[in-house]
């Protein structure tokens, strides 16, 4: 059934099943203990009373002996002496284990293994006593104990006494049956109590539930209120964390979308137009058809640059590419970069810089994926740096002394506080409109590029501006150990 499957039913029926068994336990060891003590105690009663009335047929044997006396009197004299002890036997047995005398009018053969085993047990025992527990003549268990009869040092007889076991016991059962009930009155407590703290367990839970249904169905702005035991609520609090992440998330996959079909319709749209024209007649007029050519080929090229940095961003993320390091040393990059660069920021009447402080340790890192960081920054310094500006690349200790700090420092426009969040997103442009004419427009992932490769480092990345003095962009990564 259904019902069974839940898990305040399993908490309920589990709990119960262990307070069922361990009640369960404890009765049957009270009870064996209570059986016990009822039996140890009736048999201290029943020797103190066949040791009584042995002392008292001590004379009567010897008379019996010595024919002053009948069978018949000694058995009237124990009955008087057992009269108030309801359905008790007795018998007298010679040394020999003859019977002389008996509760009954039948009197027993000649005491055997199966018929006195507690009277041959007195005879070979030093204490003079036998024990045992076993039916009588018509099924009835019966507890027995014989006791020599001795006159001075002699041995004169031999007097086993028997009590029936079932009003022994009578009284045991009783409480036995007590303790049983009491047992199941417990157990349907626990059950009870055991129900309440299951659903108070079970409520978080049956919350979360329906929280992650209702993300389930696209609201994943659902949260839910920590409560119930500290292990709940971590869930709980994890939960939210993680659905604020998947949100997140999703926000962004949005925006990338959105972002990406926008950037990619625009060369497109560029490409369909003076395609059309092209086939319009545009061809006829050379001068217009090669500048339409042109044009083509630049919007293409913007295309495949675009898509080869979305599958370098994605194999980056996906942590692709990065066994590939080496152990070197930044200033070669560094230097590598700045003649990469030093001829095309002269043409644009910028001052390219580098200084590279001495000493800096070495780092571990995929060689080619921080040279493109390099790249990236010094390639979007010059784009905004105007003519006669300055861009400055400057190699550093880390603040912590464990790292290396990468700079690239520049004279351009600076960036707005209100775009300062957002500078390492993807396509994110802050202002379109400050970057020099005649430069390519980017494909709006250099900088979350960069993010990418640094942070897959183990490094930080940042930026300082302020709007009309410049910007820097810092890399920090960390030092080979």
């Amino acid at each position: 059934m259904r019902v069974f499957k839940t898990l305040t039913a399993r908490l309920v029926l589990s709990h119960l099943a262990v307070s069922i068994v361990s009640i369960s336990l404890m009765a049957t060891f009270a009870g064996r203990y209570l059986f016990q003590a009822v039996i140890a105690e009736a048999e201290h009663n029943l020797q103190g009373l066949a040791v009584a009335a042995g002392n008292a047929i001590e004379l009567p044997i010897e008379d019996l002996r010595a024919g002053r006396a009948t069978p018949r009197y000694i058995k009237d004299l124990l009955a008087r002496l057992f009269a108030d002890i309801e359905d008790l036997q007795f018998t007298v047995f010679t040394v020999t284990g003859t019977a002389i005398a008996d509760s009954s009018d039948t009197l027993p053969n000649v005491a055997t293994s199966s018929n006195a085993p507690e009277v041959l047990t007195a005879l070979e025992s030093e204490l003079g006593r036998g024990i045992s527990i076993r039916p009588d003549l018509q099924g009835k268990s019966y507890m027995y104990i014989a006791v020599l009869v001795n006159r001075d040092i002699e041995v004169t007889g031999i007097l086993r006494v028997g009590i029936p076991m079932e009003s022994t016991l009578a009284g045991a059962r009783r409480t036995l049956w007590i303790l049983i009930g009491a047992a199941a009155v417990i157990a349907s407590m626990v059950g009870v109590v055991g129900w309440v703290l299951a659903r108070n367990l079970a409520r978080p839970i049956r919350v979360l539930t329906q929280a992650t249904k209702q993300m389930e169905q696209g609201d994943l702005s659902v949260r839910v209120r920590p409560t119930g035991p500290e292990e709940m609520r971590r869930l709980t609090e994890a939960f939210n964390r993680m659905a604020s992440r998947l949100q997140s998330n999703v926000n962004e996959l949005r925006a990338f979308v959105a972002n990406a079909s926008h950037e990619l319709r625009t060369p497109l749209t560029v490409v369909k137009l003076r395609t059309e024209a092209l086939q319009q007649g545009a061809m006829e007029e050379p001068e217009v058809a090669n500048r339409f050519v042109a044009e083509i080929e630049t919007e293409i090229d913007r295309l495949v640059r675009m898509v080869n940095d979305l599958l370098d961003l994605s194999r980056m993320e996906a942590g692709l590419d990065s066994n590939q390091r080496i152990t070197l040393s930044l200033s070669t990059i560094a230097r590598e970069v700045y003649e990469a660069y030093k001829i095309r920021a002269a043409r644009a009447g910028i001052n390219l810089s580098l200084d590279i402080e001495p000493g800096l340790p070495e780092v571990h890192v995929n060689e080619d994926q921080i040279r493109r960081v390099f790249f990236n920054l010094v390639e979007n310094a010059i784009k905004f740096t105007p003519p006669e500006g300055q861009v400055e690349m400057l190699l550093r200790p880390g603040p912590t002394g464990e790292s290396v700090r990468f700079l690239v420092r520049d004279t351009g426009p600076g960036i707005a506080p209100e775009h300062m969040p957002h500078v390492f997103e993807r396509f994110y442009r802050a202002d379109t409109n400050q970057s020099r004419q005649g430069t390519m427009r980017g494909s709006g992932l250099g900088l979350a590029i960069a993010k990418s490769i640094v942070e897959s480092h183990a490094g930080e990345i940042g930026v300082s501006s302020q709007v009309g003095s410049g910007t820097t962009f810092w890399a920090d990564l960390p030092a080979n150990a």
